[in-house]
């Protein structure tokens, strides 16, 4: 589990080439199926730019995110995370599970 926040934040300090100070990752991810990721960052004026990881370590980080994904199975199962990292190191991490989207990608 340590080792997907750690990667997180790496990845986010090595893809933002200009000055932020925080910057979120929201995960989209079916257990083992699909794994998805929008990140955006901040100057620090609430002001939310897109950015992207480098295509290499996606399927390593989506790996990863399926590790602490079947971690956490059955106690506490998600399909929605947000990964939130300031400047200064400190990060959170939340986590929910919606039915409704789990229901889509059933049925599809």
């Amino acid at each position: 589990m340590a080792d997907l926040y750690k990667e997180l934040g790496n990845l986010i300090n090595s893809s933002i080439k200009q000055d932020w100070s925080v910057a979120i990752v929201r995960i989209t991810s079916s257990l083992r199926k699909m794994c998805k990721f929008e990140c955006s960052f901040s100057k620090g004026n609430n002001q939310f730019d897109s950015f992207a990881f480098d295509d290499s370590h996606g399927f390593e980080l989506g790996l990863a995110v399926f590790e602490l994904q079947e971690s956490m199975y059955p106690e506490h199962k998600w399909n929605r995370a947000v990964y939130t990292l300031e400047r200064n190191g400190h990060f959170d991490m939340t986590f929910e599970w919606d039915q409704a989207l789990q229901d889509e990608w059933d049925q599809a």
